[in-house]
Protein backbone atom coordinates (compact mmCIF):
# COMPACT_ATOMS: atom_id res chain seq x y z
CA UNK A 1 0.00 0.00 0.00
CA UNK A 2 1.19 3.43 -1.05
CA UNK A 3 2.51 5.28 2.14
CA UNK A 4 1.04 8.42 1.43
CA UNK A 5 -3.06 7.02 1.70
CA UNK A 6 -1.73 5.95 5.27
CA UNK A 7 -0.28 9.35 6.37
CA UNK A 8 -3.83 10.64 4.82
CA UNK A 9 -4.89 9.66 8.40
CA UNK A 10 -4.64 11.03 11.37
CA UNK A 11 -1.51 9.92 13.17
CA UNK A 12 -3.90 8.50 16.23
CA UNK A 13 -6.05 6.73 13.62
CA UNK A 14 -2.78 5.68 11.65
CA UNK A 15 -0.97 4.25 14.65
CA UNK A 16 -4.10 2.00 16.35
CA UNK A 17 -5.35 0.96 12.50
CA UNK A 18 -2.61 1.59 10.24
CA UNK A 19 -1.80 -2.72 10.05
CA UNK A 20 -5.43 -3.45 9.77
CA UNK A 21 -6.26 -0.71 6.77
CA UNK A 22 -3.19 -1.81 4.96
CA UNK A 23 -3.70 -5.03 5.37
CA UNK A 24 -7.63 -4.95 4.19
CA UNK A 25 -6.14 -2.91 1.28
CA UNK A 26 -3.83 -5.83 -0.07
CA UNK A 27 -6.39 -8.13 0.42
CA UNK A 28 -8.72 -6.10 -1.77
CA UNK A 29 -6.25 -5.62 -4.73
CA UNK A 30 -4.05 -8.59 -4.77
CA UNK A 31 -4.44 -10.05 -8.60
CA UNK A 32 -6.46 -6.80 -9.30
CA UNK A 33 -6.51 -4.77 -12.31
CA UNK A 34 -5.84 -1.03 -12.19
CA UNK A 35 -9.42 0.21 -12.32
CA UNK A 36 -9.78 -1.95 -8.90
CA UNK A 37 -6.78 -0.65 -7.45
CA UNK A 38 -7.99 3.14 -8.36
CA UNK A 39 -11.02 2.26 -6.59
CA UNK A 40 -9.91 1.26 -3.46
CA UNK A 41 -7.56 3.97 -3.38
CA UNK A 42 -10.13 6.32 -4.03
CA UNK A 43 -12.39 4.92 -0.80
CA UNK A 44 -9.32 4.73 1.30
CA UNK A 45 -8.20 8.77 0.63
CA UNK A 46 -12.34 9.55 1.06
CA UNK A 47 -12.22 7.48 4.40
CA UNK A 48 -9.01 9.26 5.46
CA UNK A 49 -10.70 12.58 4.56
CA UNK A 50 -13.87 12.20 5.97
CA UNK A 51 -12.15 11.37 9.36
CA UNK A 52 -9.64 14.48 9.16
CA UNK A 53 -12.72 16.27 8.84
CA UNK A 54 -15.10 14.71 10.63
CA UNK A 55 -17.51 13.40 8.60
CA UNK A 56 -17.76 10.00 9.32
CA UNK A 57 -21.03 7.96 10.30
CA UNK A 58 -19.59 8.10 14.09
CA UNK A 59 -19.33 11.99 13.54
CA UNK A 60 -22.47 14.33 14.76
CA UNK A 61 -20.86 16.59 11.26
CA UNK A 62 -21.57 13.25 9.44
CA UNK A 63 -24.62 12.43 10.87
CA UNK A 64 -25.92 16.12 10.71
CA UNK A 65 -24.79 15.40 6.56
CA UNK A 66 -26.70 12.43 6.27
CA UNK A 67 -29.55 13.77 7.78
CA UNK A 68 -29.81 17.14 5.43
CA UNK A 69 -28.37 15.05 2.22
CA UNK A 70 -31.92 14.14 0.86
CA UNK A 71 -33.23 17.71 1.63
CA UNK A 72 -30.25 18.86 -0.46
CA UNK A 73 -30.89 16.60 -3.02
CA UNK A 74 -34.80 17.27 -3.59
CA UNK A 75 -34.25 21.19 -3.59
CA UNK A 76 -31.59 20.81 -6.13
CA UNK A 77 -33.90 18.55 -8.38
CA UNK A 78 -36.90 21.04 -7.78
CA UNK A 79 -34.85 23.95 -8.84
CA UNK A 80 -33.71 22.10 -12.07
CA UNK A 81 -37.02 21.35 -13.03
CA UNK A 82 -38.02 24.88 -12.05
CA UNK A 83 -35.32 26.33 -14.67
CA UNK A 84 -36.34 23.96 -17.06
CA UNK A 85 -39.69 25.04 -16.94
CA UNK A 86 -39.04 28.90 -17.10
CA UNK A 87 -36.74 28.07 -20.11
CA UNK A 88 -39.81 27.38 -22.28
CA UNK A 89 -41.12 30.57 -21.30
CA UNK A 90 -37.92 32.52 -22.48
CA UNK A 91 -37.31 30.56 -25.85
CA UNK A 92 -41.14 31.71 -26.89
CA UNK A 93 -40.13 34.87 -26.23
CA UNK A 94 -36.79 34.86 -27.82
CA UNK A 95 -38.41 33.60 -30.68
CA UNK A 96 -40.68 36.51 -30.57
CA UNK A 97 -37.91 39.20 -30.59
CA UNK A 98 -35.97 37.30 -32.68
CA UNK A 99 -32.95 36.30 -30.41
CA UNK A 100 -33.54 33.09 -30.77
CA UNK A 101 -31.05 32.18 -33.30
CA UNK A 102 -28.38 33.85 -30.98
CA UNK A 103 -28.88 32.79 -27.48
CA UNK A 104 -30.24 29.06 -29.03
CA UNK A 105 -26.86 27.43 -27.88
CA UNK A 106 -26.61 29.03 -25.07
CA UNK A 107 -30.32 27.84 -24.20
CA UNK A 108 -29.45 24.55 -25.36
CA UNK A 109 -26.25 24.01 -23.17
CA UNK A 110 -27.99 25.39 -20.20
CA UNK A 111 -31.03 23.03 -20.54
CA UNK A 112 -29.04 20.09 -20.67
CA UNK A 113 -26.99 20.76 -17.46
CA UNK A 114 -30.42 21.47 -16.14
CA UNK A 115 -31.79 18.04 -17.62
CA UNK A 116 -29.08 16.59 -15.88
CA UNK A 117 -28.85 18.20 -12.44
CA UNK A 118 -32.55 16.90 -12.55
CA UNK A 119 -31.98 13.14 -13.32
CA UNK A 120 -28.84 13.23 -11.03
CA UNK A 121 -30.93 14.30 -8.30
CA UNK A 122 -33.77 11.96 -8.77
CA UNK A 123 -31.46 8.95 -9.51
CA UNK A 124 -29.64 10.01 -6.14
CA UNK A 125 -32.68 10.19 -4.44
CA UNK A 126 -33.65 6.75 -5.39
CA UNK A 127 -30.45 4.63 -4.04
CA UNK A 128 -27.67 5.56 -6.87
CA UNK A 129 -26.25 8.03 -4.31
CA UNK A 130 -22.66 8.74 -5.47
CA UNK A 131 -23.73 8.50 -9.46
CA UNK A 132 -26.46 10.56 -8.93
CA UNK A 133 -24.91 13.08 -6.65
CA UNK A 134 -21.95 13.70 -9.31
CA UNK A 135 -24.03 13.83 -11.93
CA UNK A 136 -25.95 16.88 -9.81
CA UNK A 137 -23.17 18.33 -9.31
CA UNK A 138 -21.86 18.28 -12.74
CA UNK A 139 -24.63 19.87 -14.06
CA UNK A 140 -25.49 22.21 -11.58
CA UNK A 141 -21.82 23.41 -11.86
CA UNK A 142 -22.01 23.61 -15.89
CA UNK A 143 -24.98 25.62 -15.89
CA UNK A 144 -23.33 28.15 -13.44
CA UNK A 145 -20.85 28.65 -15.95
CA UNK A 146 -23.05 28.61 -18.82
CA UNK A 147 -24.05 31.83 -16.71
CA UNK A 148 -21.39 33.54 -16.30
CA UNK A 149 -21.15 34.77 -20.34
CA UNK A 150 -24.67 36.62 -19.48
CA UNK A 151 -23.80 37.91 -15.79
CA UNK A 152 -19.59 39.13 -16.92
CA UNK A 153 -21.46 41.19 -19.05
CA UNK A 154 -23.76 42.96 -16.78
CA UNK A 155 -22.90 46.11 -14.56
CA UNK A 156 -20.52 45.36 -12.50
CA UNK A 157 -22.70 46.23 -9.25
CA UNK A 158 -25.09 44.04 -10.62
CA UNK A 159 -22.90 41.39 -11.65
CA UNK A 160 -21.82 40.49 -7.98
CA UNK A 161 -24.86 40.74 -6.38
CA UNK A 162 -25.37 37.76 -9.23
CA UNK A 163 -22.64 35.50 -7.50
CA UNK A 164 -24.63 33.68 -5.32
CA UNK A 165 -27.20 32.67 -7.80
CA UNK A 166 -24.28 31.21 -9.49
CA UNK A 167 -22.91 29.19 -6.63
CA UNK A 168 -25.30 28.72 -4.62
CA UNK A 169 -27.07 25.41 -6.59
CA UNK A 170 -23.41 24.34 -6.82
CA UNK A 171 -23.06 24.33 -3.18
CA UNK A 172 -26.21 22.65 -2.42
CA UNK A 173 -26.50 19.85 -5.28
CA UNK A 174 -22.81 19.08 -3.60
CA UNK A 175 -23.94 18.81 0.39
CA UNK A 176 -25.10 15.12 -0.37
CA UNK A 177 -21.63 14.20 -0.94
CA UNK A 178 -20.37 14.69 2.41
CA UNK A 179 -23.09 11.93 3.91
CA UNK A 180 -21.47 9.24 4.74
CA UNK A 181 -21.25 5.77 2.95
CA UNK A 182 -22.48 3.78 5.42
CA UNK A 183 -25.55 6.38 6.29
CA UNK A 184 -26.60 6.62 2.80
CA UNK A 185 -30.01 5.83 1.88
CA UNK A 186 -31.06 2.27 0.75
CA UNK A 187 -31.80 1.66 -2.93
CA UNK A 188 -35.92 2.79 -3.19
CA UNK A 189 -35.98 1.57 -6.98
CA UNK A 190 -34.46 -1.63 -8.00
CA UNK A 191 -33.09 -2.49 -11.20
CA UNK A 192 -32.42 -0.78 -15.11
CA UNK A 193 -36.23 -0.74 -16.01
CA UNK A 194 -36.96 0.85 -13.01
CA UNK A 195 -34.55 3.49 -12.82
CA UNK A 196 -35.70 4.27 -16.84
CA UNK A 197 -39.18 4.40 -15.63
CA UNK A 198 -38.19 7.34 -12.85
CA UNK A 199 -36.25 9.08 -15.00
CA UNK A 200 -38.71 8.76 -17.82
CA UNK A 201 -41.70 10.01 -15.33
CA UNK A 202 -39.15 13.32 -13.95
CA UNK A 203 -38.88 14.08 -17.50
CA UNK A 204 -42.90 14.18 -18.18
CA UNK A 205 -43.49 15.91 -15.26
CA UNK A 206 -41.42 18.58 -16.40
CA UNK A 207 -43.09 18.41 -19.79
CA UNK A 208 -46.31 18.53 -18.11
CA UNK A 209 -45.24 21.82 -15.78
CA UNK A 210 -44.00 23.32 -19.85
CA UNK A 211 -46.95 23.28 -21.50
CA UNK A 212 -49.19 24.27 -19.08
CA UNK A 213 -46.94 26.93 -17.53
CA UNK A 214 -47.36 29.48 -20.92
CA UNK A 215 -51.31 28.79 -21.19
CA UNK A 216 -51.56 31.08 -17.97
CA UNK A 217 -53.91 28.82 -15.96
CA UNK A 218 -53.87 29.91 -12.16
CA UNK A 219 -50.82 30.98 -10.64
CA UNK A 220 -48.60 28.53 -12.54
CA UNK A 221 -45.52 30.37 -11.50
CA UNK A 222 -44.98 29.03 -8.24
CA UNK A 223 -46.13 25.20 -9.48
CA UNK A 224 -42.88 25.23 -10.64
CA UNK A 225 -41.00 25.02 -7.99
CA UNK A 226 -43.99 23.74 -5.73
CA UNK A 227 -45.04 20.89 -7.82
CA UNK A 228 -41.23 19.53 -8.28
CA UNK A 229 -41.01 20.03 -4.78
CA UNK A 230 -43.55 17.94 -3.62
CA UNK A 231 -42.81 15.13 -5.88
CA UNK A 232 -39.17 15.34 -4.94
CA UNK A 233 -40.15 14.79 -1.71
CA UNK A 234 -42.33 12.03 -1.94
CA UNK A 235 -39.39 10.33 -3.92
CA UNK A 236 -37.30 11.17 -0.79
CA UNK A 237 -39.71 9.32 1.46
CA UNK A 238 -40.82 8.93 5.06
CA UNK A 239 -37.24 7.77 6.06
CA UNK A 240 -35.91 11.28 5.04
CA UNK A 241 -38.52 13.08 7.36
CA UNK A 242 -37.79 10.29 10.16
CA UNK A 243 -33.96 11.28 9.96
CA UNK A 244 -34.55 14.97 11.43
CA UNK A 245 -34.13 14.82 14.88
CA UNK A 246 -32.24 18.00 16.28
CA UNK A 247 -33.41 21.58 15.44
CA UNK A 248 -30.31 21.74 13.91
CA UNK A 249 -30.89 19.25 11.54
CA UNK A 250 -34.11 20.80 10.55
CA UNK A 251 -32.52 23.93 10.17
CA UNK A 252 -30.23 22.71 7.88
CA UNK A 253 -32.53 20.43 6.08
CA UNK A 254 -34.73 23.35 5.52
CA UNK A 255 -31.81 25.47 4.37
CA UNK A 256 -31.47 24.33 0.69
CA UNK A 257 -35.42 25.02 0.16
CA UNK A 258 -35.10 28.99 1.59
CA UNK A 259 -31.95 29.51 -0.35
CA UNK A 260 -33.78 28.28 -3.64
CA UNK A 261 -36.75 29.12 -3.38
CA UNK A 262 -35.13 32.84 -2.54
CA UNK A 263 -32.48 32.63 -5.85
CA UNK A 264 -35.55 31.45 -7.99
CA UNK A 265 -37.06 34.36 -7.63
CA UNK A 266 -40.66 32.72 -6.05
CA UNK A 267 -40.57 34.39 -2.85
CA UNK A 268 -39.29 37.98 -1.69
CA UNK A 269 -37.48 39.00 0.83
CA UNK A 270 -40.39 39.30 3.39
CA UNK A 271 -41.68 36.01 2.57
CA UNK A 272 -38.38 34.63 3.09
CA UNK A 273 -38.46 36.43 6.62
CA UNK A 274 -41.93 34.49 7.14
CA UNK A 275 -40.53 31.20 6.31
CA UNK A 276 -38.18 31.60 8.52
CA UNK A 277 -40.28 32.34 11.52
CA UNK A 278 -42.59 29.41 10.36
CA UNK A 279 -39.31 27.32 10.64
CA UNK A 280 -38.18 28.77 14.22
CA UNK A 281 -41.90 27.35 15.48
CA UNK A 282 -41.45 24.60 14.19
CA UNK A 283 -38.48 24.01 15.85
CA UNK A 284 -39.84 25.39 19.06
CA UNK A 285 -42.53 22.58 18.35
CA UNK A 286 -40.19 19.92 17.88
CA UNK A 287 -38.04 20.47 20.72
CA UNK A 288 -41.03 20.73 23.09
CA UNK A 289 -42.58 17.59 21.37
CA UNK A 290 -38.88 15.59 22.28
CA UNK A 291 -38.81 17.38 25.56
CA UNK A 292 -42.23 15.93 26.72
CA UNK A 293 -40.95 12.79 25.19
CA UNK A 294 -38.02 12.42 26.90
CA UNK A 295 -40.17 13.19 30.36
CA UNK A 296 -42.51 10.65 29.47
CA UNK A 297 -39.89 7.67 28.65
CA UNK A 298 -37.84 9.16 32.48
CA UNK A 299 -40.97 10.23 34.45
CA UNK A 300 -39.64 12.10 37.92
Amino acid sequence: MNPVLLRLYPAGFRRDFGDEIAESYREATEGAGRRVRLREAADVASHAVRLRLGLGSAHPGGRLFAAVAPFALAATAAYAAFNLVGSAGDWYVMRATGTADRMGPLMTLMNGCYLLTLLGAVAALAGRHLPGALCAVAGAVGSSVAFLYPVWRMPPDLRWELVGFLLAPVLIAALPLACPPDLRPARRVRGTAGMLALMVWAVLLVGALTVIDPLGIGLLFPWRFGVPMVAALFLAGRRAFAGIRTTMQLACAAAPFIVTIYFSGWAQSEEILALLGALAATAVALRLRRGSGSDTVNPA
